[in-house]
């Protein structure tokens, strides 16, 4: 059921929340807070159907398996911060748990953002994407060229700022052989969520993202 975006009232709370991080201030809204993300909720969990209908690795995905908590771990961090100023899911085989290629939909006071690819390999993982990539150059860079990833799309990745060792200095992908992670990004405004049927289009602009998945996924199988 379609229904009015409630990412603005999110949005709004979270700035707040990003101002007044603590625990005080968060168990005096919670009621609030509950209001916002149980909607929110409901939204991904129709996301997450809408991407299944394309993509057989978000198939059998729970909303438990793929959105993230607002709490945050503050064991091994500095910043004490008891709480995340975003909500967040991953959907894909495995969930926010997966190590393979998936989608990623961050809602935060930072970052608007559409998300596709791996996010820190491993190093054995990372080697064997590169070396996928060395062998399958054309129809790595037809996915990567594909106007309906350019159009929207661009490269989130650190990089070496050398050649990874194996690979010739005038590698002619070198650009992709140095990255340290395969991850494309769309960031967004909240223009992007003011109509009625904005999970459907999320859906829509995640889709062109498949083919790089399957591909990069490969290294799995």
């Amino acid at each position: 059921m379609k229904s009015a975006s409630n990412i603005p009232q999110i949005l709004a709370f979270l700035r707040q929340l990003a101002i007044n991080n603590d625990r005080a201030w968060f168990k005096a809204r919670k009621e609030q807070f509950d209001a916002l993300r149980k909607p929110w909720e409901q939204d991904m969990e129709r996301l997450i159907a809408l991407v299944a209908d394309f993509d057989p690795q978000a198939r059998g995905l729970t909303l438990r398996d793929s959105v993230y908590r607002i709490y945050r771990d503050i064991r091994f961090s500095h910043d004490k911060s008891p709480y995340k100023t975003y909500f967040s899911a991953v959907i894909g085989k495995g969930g926010r748990h997966t190590v393979q290629s998936c989608y990623y939909v961050h809602f935060g006071v930072e970052d608007l953002m559409l998300c596709g690819g791996i996010w820190w390999p491993e190093k054995p993982i990372l080697d064997q994407l590169r070396g996928l990539i060395d062998a399958e150059p054309q129809e790595f860079l037809d996915i990567v060229n594909n106007p309906a990833i350019t159009s929207r799309y661009q490269w989130m990745s650190q990089s070496l700022k050398s050649m990874p060792k194996g690979y010739p200095k005038d590698h002619p992908l070198a650009q992709y052989l140095k990255m340290k992670e395969y991850l494309l990004v769309d960031r967004l405004d909240e223009s992007y969520f003011d109509c009625e049927d904005w999970v459907e289009r999320v859906a829509s602009d995640l889709q062109p993202l498949k083919p790089l998945h399957d591909f990069l996924n490969y290294v799995f199988e």
